[in-house]
């Protein structure tokens, strides 16, 4: 990437305001709280439940929609196309470091709060790998959805949406804070959200360093297929 072009990404800023972000945070509510909506009316019309690889798929399917939000408020609002939410190119060299000692630092930090967490008792993230079926088609499908659909929708929303939108207006400090804050609270898992909070703000971080989304997801991504397949070989190994 040359100087030039390095230039003019880093003075691409997201254009929408607080006022957009909180809206775009209410429909992601309101999206999920349609979803659950959905699945609780076909329960109480005798419609019958979905299977446990159906409501897996619809969950990912739920969390794909809400990049909808981020879209409308963001660049059909705005212009800028897909470029404007972080889905842009990035230095190689520089976001592969930032990204990797990332990485690493997360997994630190992750390793020492799960000791903390059970010396305090308190219940930590459920596995669900179990939901996705059996073998390696299981964790093939996981590490599809889990690995794959679910950090690119989250990083579009959380870090291309919010914390851009964020940074903008409110300056980085604030931004890292309430955006990690919002992240970690859609987890709903109190045991894992000092661990995430964390991951957050690395996260924008990392979309701060590379102004792009990619390395963001890359990150995202390593760290839930590593879960993935952290959780798939305990099953097999459990000594």
């Amino acid at each position: 990437m040359s100087p030039a072009e390095d230039v003019e990404l880093s003075s691409l800023r997201a254009p929408w305001g607080v006022r957009d972000v909180v809206y775009a945070m209410l429909a992601a509510v309101g999206l999920v709280l349609l979803g659950l909506g959905i699945r609780l009316g076909a329960t109480w019309l005798g419609l019958g439940e979905l299977s446990p690889g159906g409501r897996i798929l619809a969950a990912f399917a739920l969390e794909a929609m809400l990049v909808i939000p981020a879209w409308i408020l963001g660049p059909r609002k705005y212009g800028g196309g897909w470029a404007v939410l972080g889905l842009r190119p990035f230095p190689f060299g520089r976001s592969a470091a930032l990204a990797s000692a990332s990485l690493a630092f997360i997994m630190v930090v992750n390793a020492i709060w799960e000791l903390q967490r059970r010396r305090l008792g308190w219940p930590g993230q459920p596995s669900y790998l179990p939901l996705f079926g059996e073998g390696l088609r299981g964790l093939g499908l996981a590490l599809f959805l889990g690995a794959g659909v679910a950090p690119v929708a989250e990083e579009i929303l959380f870090r291309g949406y919010l914390f851009a939108g964020l940074r903008a207006r409110l300056g980085l400090g604030w931004a890292l804070v309430a955006s990690a804050a919002v992240f970690s609270l859609a987890h709903l898992v109190p045991g894992v959200l000092p661990p995430i909070f964390f991951t957050g703000i690395v996260l924008a971080v990392v979309f701060e360093g590379s102004n792009s989304l990619w390395p963001c997801i890359a990150v995202h991504s390593t760290l839930n297929a590593l879960a993935f397949i952290a959780v798939y070989l305990a099953q097999r190994l459990p000594t």
